[in-house]
């Protein structure tokens, strides 16, 4: 496996946005994980929606080619490294986003975002990032 989805990457899947869906096309016999962060995000998401039968099946059959990657003790850790890390440097991100990067860093894959803000400040910190 080589590439952790943001959870933005699903979300221009489903919006139809062209570049997205031809960089997953490209990626996807390389190994493609989600992490339960990302699946979180995603189901709220749908949650919000009128069509929460219509949108959780779109998810549910989007997930069935990608690994699900959960938070562990070696995501946790590094979780902690990563925020401490930025508190010192003073370098502000949610913490969700830092748990996409630490299940990132602790599974050695590379973050593939459309967010060329917040997470390409974490290639100081060891996370390889890539955007679309």
């Amino acid at each position: 496996m080589r590439y952790l989805l943001d959870t933005n990457i699903p979300v221009s899947f489903f919006r139809g946005k062209k570049r997205v869906i031809e960089k997953l096309e490209e990626v996807i016999n390389e190994g493609v994980g989600l992490s339960t962060v990302s699946l979180g995000e995603l189901y709220h998401g749908v949650y919000k929606t009128s069509q929460v039968k219509q949108k959780r099946k779109e998810i549910e059959q989007f997930i069935k080619v990608l690994k699900i990657l959960v938070l562990d003790r070696t995501v946790a850790s590094e979780y902690g490294r990563l925020m401490a890390g930025l508190e010192k440097k003073g370098v502000k991100l949610a913490g969700m986003d830092v748990l996409i990067a630490a299940t990132a860093k602790a599974n050695k894959l590379t973050i593939l975002t459309e967010d060329r803000k917040h997470f390409v400040r974490l290639r100081n910190f060891g996370i390889k990032v890539e955007a679309v």
